[in-house]
């Protein structure tokens, strides 16, 4: 007979809502035309801020946007990842920071989705180089 650990069958449990899963730290998701979520020194992406109640429903609203190939690819911390942290981070990206239409396009398109509350755009090569903290964020909208 196997003796169960306390909280092992939380912790690896699977679930495709981010406030639930606690089998990986992340979910992908991308439109039908862009195939790969890959982080270069171009890239940069909205951070969205959400609690444990709101993110599943944050998290639909991303994914139907992607699913209308109206944002590019995004990914949303899980419970397991969010565990020792104060909610979920959602990151919507874009394939170049220095192409103001395409950041704009995707900051159009999150406040079109209801996220208009000001959101921090961070680049990944900044990302990448740890800056975290005062100076995060390359811009502000």
């Amino acid at each position: 007979m196997k003796k169960e650990i306390a909280g092992e069958a939380r912790l690896f449990r699977k679930s495709e809502k981010p406030s639930e899963d606690w089998s990986c730290n992340w979910h992908y998701a991308h439109s039908a035309s862009y195939n790969s979520i890959a982080s270069t020194d171009a890239a940069g992406k909205w951070c969205i801020f959400s609690s444990s109640v709101e993110v599943d429903e944050h998290w639909g609203k991303i994914r139907h946007a992607m699913e209308n190939d109206q944002l590019m690819c995004a990914k949303v911390s899980t419970a397991l990842r969010s565990m020792s942290r104060d909610g979920h981070v959602i990151c919507v990206y874009t394939r170049d920071w220095t192409d103001v239409q395409d950041v704009a396009g995707a900051r159009d398109v999150l406040r079109l989705l209801g996220f208009v509350a000001e959101l921090g755009y961070k680049r990944d090569i900044d990302t990448v180089n740890g800056v975290y903290g005062p100076g995060e964020w390359y811009l502000r909208a």
